[in-house]
């Protein structure tokens, strides 16, 4: 429990809190913008007649069925009611309704978009459609009913629409007969609200969809950060607590080739090589301390046991042959072994080169050849794992072979010694700004010795690149083993 409580306090929480809160806006800004988008279109659409044109055809087709939707004895106003809603139901239609491609703004914005009804000659309603949700229909007065009668034809009349924060367009078109008489009049009203209203009042944010968007996403995200995300930096800030600690076999180990997966394996090299630098450096810090020991031993310990050999060895000439004689030669004996002992311990307190990490013993190799030859050394050197010694041994005769072979035959004066290491491949590289190697050198006993050397190696690889009058680079690469 203690191990999850972090995570849904920490990087978890935002996140999801972060996901939950940026989808709200997105929703309104999006919806708001494609809403304001069509709307425009449509009542583009609308201004440029399309309302008007399709009342004209409605009131056509009314006036054609007229007498059908009537009845016989002319009082039938449930045919006109169902005439009505049909008509009303396809000028809603998303293809082929009032504006060919935006009519589903209609359904988008408002329940109940549009309304008509009927009236007769005496201008009487006879029928009308159900009022919408958020409004009722303005039925035209008696004097607006008076002007459509005057109009010539089947021609449309718009009327005026009352203030509101919604858009209202209201048109008479007035059926005829034969003698272009009158008998009956089509209302129809388009009433849409604008976006932003339907969007800040009409819809409703606590709509369960949203609602269970809103929490779906927040927990998969949640579930999603701790699988995936947090559980994989768990296991890295766990493996940098180990390292921090010294204990370098805790590794990540992760994987994935993502951002993440690509930081794991950086620092689980950078482990492996932190490790190495941390067994090289203390290495070096104990063959210090034990040079410092035989120096300080022979500077003081060895000379005093000399010196008092040398006393010992002047008494006895001083006394000459008699009892106390004998015992100082007997003394003399004891001192000349105790020389003989630091002697050896002082041989074996000197750090010889082949305990040396390989990068110091190959820096050491370097600076001497360097003091011999009068040439310049560059070092781009990086600490390496630990090596088997008879792959060092036969890494450092190549050095030695190559640093001769410059010696002999480049004449350079500058020579740069780069040892890299990257995963588990190691490059070692010699590279001088001499001469050239001449025509023929390739074939030679040194150049094959190298060459031999470096393929017997693990995974062992060599290349000899070298121009005439721009300098000669040899490089030699194998395989080290990556400890786990």
């Amino acid at each position: 429990m203690n191990e999850i409580r972090p995570r849904f306090r920490g990087l978890v929480s935002k996140l999801a809190l972060f996901y939950a809160l940026l989808s709200l806006p997105t929703l309104i800004i999006v919806e708001g913008t494609i809403l304001f988008y069509e709307f425009q279109r449509f009542t583009n659409g609308v201004q440029r007649g399309s309302l008007d044109r399709v009342a004209e055809r409605g009131a056509s087709d009314l006036s054609i069925q007229w007498s059908h939707l009537r009845g016989a004895q002319g009082t039938d106003t449930v045919a006109l009611k169902l005439w009505l809603d049909a008509w009303i139901l396809r000028l809603q239609q998303p293809r082929g309704g009032l504006t060919p491609d935006e009519s589903y703004i209609l359904l988008e914005l408002g329940d109940v978009p549009l309304g008509a009804a009927i009236y007769d000659q005496r201008n009487e309603l006879l029928a009308r459609t159900e009022d919408g949700g958020h409004w009722q229909l303005d039925l035209p007065t008696p004097e607006e009913l008076a002007q459509a009668s005057a109009t010539v034809g089947q021609r449309s009349l718009e009327l005026a629409g009352a203030e509101s924060d919604y858009t209202i367009k209201r048109i008479l078109v007035p059926l005829r007969g034969d003698r272009d008489s009158r008998f009956a009049t089509l209302f129809v009203e388009l009433r849409i609200p604008v976006p932003w209203r339907h969007v800040l009042f009409d819809s409703s944010f606590e709509s369960p969809t949203v609602l269970v968007f809103l929490v779906v996403f927040g927990l998969a995200s949640s579930f999603f950060l701790a699988a995936w995300v947090t559980r994989r930096l768990s296991r890295i800030a766990r493996a940098a607590r180990a390292w921090s600690r010294g204990d370098f076999s805790d590794r990540i180990d992760d994987r994935s080739s993502d951002e993440i997966g690509g930081l794991s394996s950086t620092l689980d090299r950078m482990a492996v090589d932190l490790k190495s630098l941390l067994r090289s450096r203390a290495q070096l810090a104990i063959l210090a301390e034990r040079q410092r020991l035989a120096r300080d031993l022979h500077d003081t310990v060895k000379q005093k046991a000399f010196a008092l050999n040398l006393q010992l060895a002047t008494m006895r000439r001083v006394l000459g042959d008699s009892v106390a004689s004998e015992r100082l030669e007997l003394a003399q004996r004891l001192t000349q072994q105790i020389q003989q002992e630091l002697a050896q311990i002082l041989d074996e307190m000197r750090a010889s080169d082949a305990e040396l990490p390989f990068a110091e013993r190959l820096r050491m190799r370097a600076n001497d050849w360097a003091h011999t030859s009068g040439a310049s050394l560059g070092f781009a050197i990086e600490d390496v794992p630990a090596l088997a010694q008879p792959l060092e041994d036969s890494l450092l005769r190549i050095v030695d072979e190559a640093l001769s072979n410059v010696l002999r035959h480049s004449g350079a004066e500058h020579v740069d010694i780069s040892l890299r290491r990257e995963a588990d491949r190691v490059s070692l590289s010699i590279a001088d700004n001499g001469r050239g190697a001449a025509e023929g050198f390739g074939n030679g006993m040194g150049l094959r010795n190298m060459r031999e050397r470096s393929e017997s190696l693990p995974g062992g690889s060599f290349s000899f690149d070298s121009v005439a009058g721009r300098g000669t680079v040899l490089t030699i690469g194998f395989q080290v083993e990556v400890s786990r």
